[in-house]
């Protein structure tokens, strides 16, 4: 009986916050739902995978830089305690995601804010995570959807201005978490370096264990002394196409707590 009230509740929600152009989606580690865009944007594998190598204790502050629909700040704080602040250029994703907090039942814990970080001032944070833009503005081709084309291009937030923020939103001793394209990843350790954000941790993503990385890992800590740890590569897929051991291990931990 009282599943049963709990599904209309649910639907009675549902049709209070979501939108024509928008989609209810869960997520693939638990009870967890988010809204997107039918057409446009829409997270990827990335986010579970930032989410995951979070390794802060509960009530830690985090900053998400570039927080999107809210994928990584809900997991972030559903999953894991933390209590987040995203930070969100767009209008419509900054208000969608508002929703999708208030859907989780998460509104003491994550708070969204429509902002430019260049002009974010005035607190600190203990972390800094982001799945930033990575394509220069003079490379590939622009998506015609401005939400997909922020997403992909520096066109509103570039590599250093990402680090240089980062470093000024950073307490002394505090980590930066990002996940990034493996081909920039000489670009990224040289500015983490310059902005004084020390690269502690890094870990290459594989498609399959025949595939060349295409995603990586990276954590660092301002102010850190230099000493880097090239972690064992991750494995998505196995070559049958199943998930392999690790990856589900990967969706276990983001799973959420059985008292939630």
């Amino acid at each position: 009986m009282s599943k049963h009230a709990g599904e209309q509740d649910m639907s009675s929600t549902t049709r209070t916050i979501l939108k024509e152009d928008e989609t209810l989606d869960s997520l693939a580690c638990g009870n967890l739902h988010v809204l997107q865009k039918k057409q446009g944007y829409r997270y990827s594998l990335d986010a579970y995978l930032l989410a995951a190598s979070v390794q802060e204790a509960p009530g830690t502050r985090v900053i998400d830089i570039g927080s999107g629909s809210g994928v990584v700040s809900i997991l972030l704080a559903a999953v894991k305690g933390l209590r987040v602040t995203g930070v969100e250029i767009q209008d419509d994703m900054a208000d969608m995601s508002r929703r999708s907090v208030e859907l989780a039942g998460l509104q003491d814990r994550v708070e969204i804010e429509c902002a430019d970080i260049r002009q974010y001032r005035g607190v600190k944070f203990d972390v800094v995570v982001s799945n930033p833009p990575f394509r220069p503005v003079r490379t590939g081709r622009i998506n015609p959807d401005p939400g997909r084309a922020v997403a992909r291009h520096e066109i509103s937030l570039d590599l250093e201005a990402l680090l240089t923020c980062s470093y000024d939103l950073l307490n002394p001793g505090g980590r930066f978490y990002v996940v990034y394209p493996a081909w920039r990843l000489p670009d990224l350790i040289s500015s983490m370096r310059s902005k004084r954000i020390e690269p502690k941790r890094l870990l290459f993503v594989h498609s399959t264990p025949s595939s060349s990385a295409e995603i990586c890992l990276v954590s660092g800590l301002r102010d850190g002394g230099r000493e880097l740890n090239v972690c064992r590569p991750l494995f998505v897929f196995t070559h049958e196409g199943m998930h392999t051991p690790e990856m589900q291990k990967v969706f276990q931990e983001l799973e959420l707590p059985k008292s939630h």
